[in-house]
């Protein structure tokens, strides 16, 4: 029944208990804190020579196929399709022993937005609200927290459509580098098990695409985006989320003149109210009292505002791919999605022995509008996501919000210069 100031109040330190912290805990603390960070090295060195040799014994299978099939141009076609994108068939050239490596987690968020984030059920909202990242308390959490709202025992009740067998968590590998003009990703994870979802026709939610893999960048313009990543355009009124409204609504309103709702979309799309940014809302409901719907769907600013937070760079740069289709989107997020506008990407993607393999290649600076220039000794918001196993709108795997740079070691995506 406490206000939030008056929790503020309560919450606040006591300057009577100041104790100073003993020179020996401080001391234990770094040994701990030395040995932790030895022990993962050792990890990442480990993966990356693992990586690399697995990279050569594809490639001299490769060779030793192609030599084989002699002047069949039927079986050497056979054997290029079956070859990784990682492998020397690949028309994106790069020295991938020159990039930096890094392992982050995705897990399955439910119906987790940034107004539950934001809202009263969760503890770390006056954290996340004085500035700490999510990365801050639960970056050594996620296989659990996704494993728990996944399986609908989270206590926060997160997952009302629980989907039996899907995985909470994927383990993804990053390779970053760069050239004088170009910026290359490549995603690597394990495929899943199939896990039927029991509330859509044939168990597939999107049976065209496989897998879509999206990446969003910000500047520190967008707020949230520094904390949260791309947390800040998962709303709780969005398509398929708790509060989504009626498409009879969506149709009777006058913002449809103004949003895309695409309330007839096909199988597979998305439908309803897509992701949006706060900045292009007059107000967010986050405590929901009295029975108000969280979000802001319908509180969207004159057009003029819009427009000047798009001068200000308050906005979110999005790629996707999707590998049935093998469509590749470049767009922006503010007022809604657009998936359209962009500079746009190359993108090459596979499956081979049960791995995934997506490879971006991106210029590095833009002149369309929606896009996110990268420069060096500039710091960038980084999240990205991956739809596995036939997946749509909220039944994704989500990463927090990271940092990416040219050749910066602070930088969580650390991209090294071919």
């Amino acid at each position: 029944m406490l206000s939030d100031e008056e929790l503020e109040i309560l919450e606040a330190p006591n300057p009577d208990y100041i104790r100073v912290v003993p020179q020996a805990y401080r001391d234990g603390l770094a040994r701990v804190e030395a040995k932790e960070a030895a022990e993962k090295a050792k990890l990442k060195a480990e993966k990356i020579a693992e990586k690399a040799k697995t990279e050569l014994r594809i490639a001299a299978a490769v060779e030793e196929a192609l030599a084989s099939a002699g002047s069949s141009q039927a079986a050497i076609k056979r054997e290029k399709a079956s070859v990784s994108t990682a492998s020397a068939t690949s028309n994106i050239n790069v020295d991938w022993s020159k990039a930096n490596s890094t392992d982050i987690g995705v897990f399955y968020p439910g119906t987790a937005s940034i107004e539950w984030i934001l809202g009263r059920k969760h503890g770390g909202k006056r954290a996340f609200s004085k500035g700490d990242r999510c990365t801050e308390c639960h970056g050594e959490e996620i296989a659990d927290i996704g494993n728990n709202i996944v399986s609908g025992a989270s206590e926060k009740d997160l997952e009302p459509n629980v989907i039996p067998g899907k995985r909470g968590f994927i383990d993804v590998t990053i390779d970053a580098t760069h050239d004088t003009e170009h910026l290359y990703l490549r995603f690597s994870w394990a495929e899943g098990d199939h896990a039927a979802v029991p509330f859509v026709e044939g168990g597939k939610m999107d049976p065209e695409n496989p897998m879509k893999l999206a990446f969003m960048l910000a500047t520190d313009d967008v707020e949230y985006a520094d904390r949260a990543g791309c947390w800040g355009t998962c709303h709780a009124d969005a398509n398929t989320m708790p509060f989504a409204p009626e498409a009879d609504t969506l149709k009777g309103s006058d913002l449809a003149k103004r949003l895309a709702f695409n309330t007839g979309a096909s199988k597979g799309s998305s439908t309803g109210v897509t992701k949006y940014l706060k900045e292009s809302r007059t107000k967010l409901e986050f405590k929901g009292r009295r029975g108000k719907a969280l979000g802001g769907w319908d509180k969207l600013k004159d057009q003029s505002e819009i427009d000047a937070a798009q001068t200000s760079n308050q906005y979110m740069d999005i790629i996707r791919y999707k590998s049935g289709t093998k469509e590749v989107e470049d767009g922006q997020i503010l007022a809604e999605r657009n998936m359209h506008g962009g500079q746009g990407a190359e993108v090459e993607a596979s499956l081979k022995n049960g791995t995934w393999s997506v490879v971006v290649k991106r210029k590095l600076i833009s002149d369309k509008a929606g896009d996110v220039s990268i420069e060096a000794g500039k710091v960038y918001n980084f999240g990205f996501a991956i739809h596995d196993d036939y997946s749509s709108a909220r039944y994704h795997h989500v990463s927090f919000g990271y940092k990416l740079a040219l050749d910066n070691p602070e930088a969580e995506v650390n991209v090294t210069k071919q």
